[in-house]
């Protein structure tokens, strides 16, 4: 049995509480949403899973933080969008007189720095850690909380102590498999966001399955191109974070990613932007890829093409027919 602090209550967060509570963890969660809160205080997270219960009511869930490091969690996990990463560990840092492992599951790149999040992660915690591991993979938040068989990976600079998250989590109907390559797990995270938004154009405009297994392709190409500028491994597009979480964040409604490109597809940005409640992390992330493929001269006809619809008000419409005039061997 562990101490875990959860910080977030959305739907991640609490769908991975709820994996923690069934292997027997002691599970303490802090988030800022009155009405989640006291969701879970009856066993429940109705914005996200209606009235299906967790496995039992978490050990404390409150929207103060000081209370949550009362109780020494050895682990953190961070399940805060990823704009709330920095101003989450900064209130609670100065709680800390011990190390602990910090597991982050937030994806996207930072804006500030324009790399992954485990580098900024790592400078913040500093000496306070003693380590940092992401869990990532195809993996929907309503699908874990239901129990649906989930493997995904955990990277780390330390095996050691992406073995000790494995232990956290697995179960009969969750797995974690770790891996080492950080930089490339991570931007992988990070570029199929992106494409979930130009896949969700090219799907909502061209229902044949020539189309879209054809930019499906193209997009595997164009990411694999930008993970070995950020100095990743392209292998790992073999792995759960891979080619699992491209093709389970590409092709389902479920990934806000996708669905906020099938309505950009259907009424324009402008409009899409105006009724999106949403943290659409591909949304943040497309500029900062855009400027990486336009620095290395990168042939990357999505990542121009919906760039272009996203932020120089393109058509969609002409945005599949673009693609496959710009593709070249």
């Amino acid at each position: 049995m562990a101490k875990v602090a959860v910080l977030g209550t959305g739907a991640w967060g609490t769908a991975l509480a709820n994996i923690l509570l069934e292997n027997n963890n002691d599970v303490y969660m802090w988030g800022i949403d009155h009405k989640e809160i006291n969701d879970l205080n009856h066993q429940l997270n109705t914005k996200y899973f209606n009235k299906q219960k967790l496995y039992k009511k978490p050990s404390l869930v409150t929207n103060q933080i000081a209370q949550i490091f009362k109780n020494k969690p050895t682990f953190i996990l961070l399940a805060v969008p990823s704009v709330f990463i920095e101003s989450t560990i900064k209130k609670f840092i100065n709680l800390l007189n011990y190390k602990c492992i910090v597991i982050n599951v937030a994806k996207g790149l930072n804006q500030d720095t324009n790399k992954t999040w485990f580098p900024s992660i790592k400078k913040m915690m500093g000496n306070k850690c003693k380590g940092i591991v992401t869990l990532i993979g195809p993996s929907f938040a309503i699908e874990v909380f239901k129990g649906a068989p989930t493997i995904v990976n955990t990277i780390s600079d330390n095996l050691a102590c992406c073995r000790i998250v494995n232990a956290l989590f697995n179960n009969s109907h969750f797995k974690c498999v770790e891996t080492k390559d950080v930089i490339g797990a991570e931007i992988l995270g990070a570029l199929k966001n992106v494409m979930a938004i130009a896949m969700g154009v090219a799907y909502e405009l061209h229902a044949s399955i020539n189309t879209r297994a054809a930019m499906l392709s193209e997009a595997v190409k164009e990411i694999s191109k930008v993970v070995k500028i950020y100095g990743g491994d392209i292998n790992t597009i073999t792995q759960f974070c891979g080619i699992g979480d491209i093709y389970l964040t590409c092709t389902d409604d479920k990934s806000r990613n996708f669905s906020f490109g099938k309505q950009v597809a259907k009424v324009g940005i402008k409009n899409t932007l105006k009724n999106n409640v949403k943290t659409v992390e591909g949304y943040l992330s497309t500029k900062i890829i855009y400027k990486v493929i336009k620095k290395y001269r990168v042939n990357a006809p999505i990542f121009d093409g919906i760039y272009e619809v996203l932020f120089e008000n393109k058509n969609p419409k002409t945005f599949v027919p673009d693609i496959i005039k710009k593709i070249i061997d």
